[in-house]
């Protein structure tokens, strides 16, 4: 009895990962899709206007093994974010152990030209309905994940995207991921969530370029960080500040190494010298 439950169980098990997620290998190095058709336009479709399925894709590290627990490292990409199916930021940045590496597409509640991709408050549900049925999946399909040094991170306009899930305290991103990071970009949005109590058991690294423009916006930018540094001493949070000297709006080779250092945990120099 017990035997065929567990062949029954078993069955059941491939089934579902047949059905959600072809050609599936849970071995090192092995790459592959999510596709999610039930899941509204990702912000990439919407200013396109070219309908494709939303995509979650990733890499398992070369060390995988079903016996161990491996955190996951998100990256979201700038402008429309993409469809999914690229790794922007993967073993250039987090080495090619320890870490599963994963891109997420981006959402808005309706696309408006005049406001471009930016988030706002009334994006939250959206948002956060989107990523919790895409992430649960990955977690279903990969079962030995682990929230401890799991990661969330934005680059640019897409900042905002984790500053606002932040802000809504979302319960799904606060279980499962342990460190944030802000490139390039930021979100007043973020200073409620920084609130929170139980960010005090999480890291934060925001990234900022000496030479961002529009001028008006780096001045902007720059004030949101400053805001968010004095509340997060304030609170008392692993809050870390680095200014990527002689940068644009770009995250340069060597500030990616130092972004990978944080995520595993390593000790970092906030001023990096040439």
């Amino acid at each position: 009895m017990n035997v065929t439950k567990t062949i029954l169980i078993a069955l059941f098990a491939c089934g579902v990962i047949a059905c959600g997620a072809a050609h599936v290998k849970l071995e090192p190095n092995a790459r592959w899709s999510l596709e999610f058709p039930e899941l509204p336009d990702t912000l990439a479709t919407m200013s396109s206007g070219q309908r494709q399925p939303a995509r979650l894709t990733l890499q398992l590290p070369d060390n995988y093994s079903p016996e161990r627990k491996f955190p996951i490292f998100v990256f979201l990409n700038g402008g429309d974010g993409g469809r999914g199916d690229s790794l922007p930021l993967d073993r250039r940045t987090v080495g090619s152990n320890d870490f599963v590496c994963v891109n997420l597409p981006l959402f808005k509640r309706k696309f408006d030209k005049q406001v471009g991709g930016l988030v706002s408050v009334d994006d939250l549900e959206t948002i956060s309905q989107a990523y919790r049925v895409m992430l649960q999946k990955l977690l279903d399909t990969v079962p030995n994940t682990t929230p401890k040094r799991s990661t969330f991170s934005g680059f640019s306009n897409r900042a905002p995207t984790l500053g606002l899930l932040l802000a809504g305290r979302d319960e799904f991103i606060l279980s499962h991921f342990r460190a944030f990071c802000f490139v390039e970009g930021g979100s007043p949005l973020a200073a409620n969530g920084l609130q929170s109590p139980r960010l005090k058991q999480c890291r934060f690294l925001l990234l900022r370029a000496d030479r961002s423009e529009p001028e008006r916006e780096g001045r902007a930018f720059t004030h949101v960080t400053t805001a968010l540094e004095f509340l997060a001493r304030e609170r008392e949070l692993d809050f870390t500040v680095v200014t990527m000297r002689d940068s644009g709006h770009e995250l340069p080779p060597k500030y990616q190494a130092l972004l990978g250092a944080w995520v595993r945990g390593e000790t970092i120099q906030t001023e990096l010298k040439e």
